[in-house]
């Protein structure tokens, strides 16, 4: 299991992905739709590729709080009841 910290990481490197950006222009809190100008389609993306690789479902009402690698970082924390969130879903 790696580090939360290091679950920042692969979140931006899932968005970069998404938006077709480079992981390093991402900042951890910056809000994907205001400052890289993320589509709904993107974030859907975005949430999708998330919950595949930490195989954990994540909650709709909660999404407009997660539109940041902090934000996505704080609520997989949070869901996963843990401070640690593993790296791979093996």
């Amino acid at each position: 299991m790696q580090d939360i910290d290091h679950s920042a990481v692969h979140i931006r490197s899932i968005v970069a992905g998404v938006l077709d950006l480079d992981p390093d222009a991402i900042e951890d809190d910056q809000d994907f739709i205001d400052v890289y100008r993320a589509d709904s389609l993107n974030l859907i993306e975005v949430v999708a590729q998330v919950e595949k690789h930490y195989q954990v479902e994540l909650p709709l009402d909660e999404l407009y709080r997660a539109r940041s690698v902090d934000g996505l970082r704080a609520l997989l924390a949070r869901l996963l009841d843990d401070t640690r969130v593993p790296d791979s879903a093996a």
